[in-house]
């Protein structure tokens, strides 16, 4: 039986760098997003021109979405060098720190229901965060075109 290919460890301070990025990146982009639309009005009560020129002068939407951009290039540097199946729950571990944003900066009321998940994703993200970020040798996956 062949052993699984795993990826050595020096990598391993660039893998969490890009992860904590993304997460981040993901968390505050989201937020800057939300605080911004929170400021738009309701899209069938202004016309489309004036409603994208809102859009495009909305202070938080453009930094929001330039952290999502920063997040997206984060995620799919990852996807070149870590397996799908590690880098996408430790990045769910955005869902933590954006749950604690919308508790301690928009004033959420998060219930013990919601909590519940976050405690639920943060045993997640800890259990895979102790498994080998690639598992399988890059040059043997076969994607037919």
């Amino acid at each position: 039986m062949q052993q699984p290919f795993i990826q050595p460890r020096a990598s391993t301070l660039k893998t969490g760098i890009f992860i904590t990025i993304a997460v981040l990146a993901n968390s505050f982009g989201n937020l800057l997003l939300a605080i911004g639309m929170d400021r738009m009005p309701d899209f069938d009560q202004t016309s489309l021109p004036h409603y994208l020129l809102l859009l495009l002068i909305n202070p938080f939407l453009i930094p929001g979405s330039l952290l999502s951009t920063l997040y997206q290039i984060a995620q799919l540097s990852l996807f070149s060098w870590a397996d799908l199946s590690f880098v996408v729950p430790l990045i769910a571990s955005s869902y933590i720190v954006t749950t604690l944003l919308g508790q301690l900066v928009l004033g959420e009321q998060v219930d013990a229901t919601r909590w519940l998940g976050v405690v639920l994703i943060s045993a997640g993200v800890a259990l895979i965060s102790r498994t080998p970020t690639r598992t399988a040798d890059k040059s043997a996956v076969k994607i037919p075109c």
